[in-house]
């Protein structure tokens, strides 16, 4: 009789783990490290004496960093992956997860690296336009640089990825707690999968925010971008720094914001440089991070909340909303001082510099700098001048009186009561009428006026300067 023949242990153990694997859609991998590169993406070494970063000045951010940096907020970017070896992104990035697409029912599989590679670059720029952090001389500055980022590496490409491997992604990104989630892809298909994780995230009450895409459908019967067109995502299309449209991109009545999307500096991957980006995904980036922003300062608002802030606050271009910009550029100092319920960043429709200086527009406040120090005459100095000013006022007082009581004195003067002064008696008649009845004159108070002096405005403010919208 022949006996069965025994399979190595070691060989037992694989079958079993594919046979697992088999089974478990989405099933984690084992691997530490993250899915090699076939090519790289590599920038180059910024001057020493670089200007500040444009969309420093384009977007107000000095006003708005005085308000909030982005503390305490995490924005989840489902992307080409992140590659935080990057200076400007060190301690920005927390451990994220991959998702790789394997040809078997399970559609993917997920690992958690300790390092994440950027094969493409597109996710390592998109998080350096949120959260970088800010380098000397602000040569790079994230909108919001305390912010920090949680990485869902598609690493095969969004472009190659299956509906259920988007969803998966997003809904890791909800799991991680995120308060914001950046969606740099569009689709023209609504696949259920992609709308039901959207619809969670939103149920979660995170702020999803999508790029329109760069396919350039203007011009009329525009078909939707998915994730963009859901109910509740924030849509956000592209300009250059004048205000004008990108022919790139999409367009249509799903637009809710824009953003500038042209000759961007972002961050490289591979530990260093930065190189020139474009496009609604850069464009959705700034407005991550402008609602990393009003989260981290109004940790209590609802996502809708904070899109609201953000739509009403928006500085209009090409004469109000329309399908190319939405409600107009993004205008991260602006959400955080806006007024909930008001109109917005109201101006008159010539381009990005709608509004003038913003100091009429309604629904905001202008931004002003912040004082750095004491007023010239703050509250507690103003009490110390008027009880100096008192005491001085008694000392003139009595140095004046003291000769009138040395004369007195002299003169035989005593305080007392003056003698009563008779009149001549005359006889008075009986029936003769009495005096007239005296009248009171009520004072109310201390009669005198409202000394009331409003503290919650400093005495001096500096006037904002001139932002930079061209």
């Amino acid at each position: 009789m022949t006996r069965p023949t025994r399979l190595p242990v070691a060989v037992l153990v694989l079958l079993a783990t594919a046979v697992s694997a088999a089974v478990l859609p989405g099933a984690a991998t084992p691997a530490a490290a993250s899915q090699p590169c076939r090519t790289t993406v590599t920038g180059e070494e910024m001057p020493g004496g670089a200007d500040p970063h444009p969309l420093i000045g384009q977007l107000g951010l000095h006003q708005s960093w005085d308000l909030s940096t982005g503390a305490g907020v995490t924005v989840g970017v489902v992307d080409s992956g992140v590659d935080a070896t990057h200076p400007d992104l060190d301690g920005q990035v927390a451990r994220g997860r991959e998702f790789t697409t394997v040809l078997d029912e399970r559609e993917f599989e997920t690992s958690r690296p300790e390092r994440q590679r950027d094969c493409e670059g597109h996710g390592t720029a998109v998080a350096g336009l949120i959260a970088a952090r800010r380098t000397a001389g602000d040569r790079m500055a994230g909108v919001a640089p305390d912010a920090r980022v949680y990485p869902v590496r598609i690493a095969d490409g969004v472009d190659r990825a299956t509906a259920g491997t988007l969803a998966a992604a997003i809904d890791d990104a909800v799991a991680a707690e995120v308060g914001v989630i950046n969606l740099s892809f569009a689709v023209p298909v609504d696949h259920e999968p992609i709308r039901d994780a959207v619809g969670r995230a939103l149920d979660r009450n995170v702020v999803v925010v999508a790029a329109m895409g760069n396919e350039g459908n203007a011009g009329g019967g525009e078909a939707p971008m998915y994730p963009a067109a859901y109910d509740g995502v924030l849509a956000v299309a592209a300009v250059d720094a004048d205000g004008t449209p990108l022919d790139s991109s999409n367009a249509g009545p799903w637009v809710d914001l824009a953003a500038i999307g042209e000759d961007l500096v972002v961050v490289s991957p591979g530990g260093e440089g930065y190189r020139l980006e474009a496009g609604t995904s850069m464009a959705a980036a700034q407005v991550s991070g402008t609602a990393a922003l009003v989260r981290s300062r109004f940790p209590t608002l609802t996502a809708e909340e904070v899109a609201e802030r953000l739509t009403g606050s928006a500085t209009p271009l090409g004469g109000g909303t329309d399908d190319r910009t939405g409600a107009g550029l993004v205008d991260p100092f602006g959400a955080l001082t806006h007024l909930p319920g008001a109109t917005g960043n109201a101006g008159d429709g010539d381009g990005a510099d709608a509004g003038g200086d913003g100091a009429a527009s309604a629904g905001r406040i202008p931004p002003q700098e912040l004082p750095r120090g004491e007023p010239p005459l703050s509250s507690s100095a103003a009490t110390g001048l008027a009880v100096s000013g008192a005491l001085l006022l008694g000392v003139l007082l009595v140095l004046l009186a003291v000769p009138g009581v040395r004369r007195a004195a002299r003169r035989g003067w005593r305080a007392g009561t003056a003698p009563e002064q008779r009149a001549p008696q005359e006889p008075v008649p009986v029936n003769a009428p009495g005096p007239p009845a005296a009248s009171v004159a009520w004072l109310s108070g201390d009669g005198g006026a409202d000394g009331h002096r409003n503290r919650n405005h400093p005495s001096q403010l500096t006037a904002n300067p001139t932002r930079n919208r061209t």
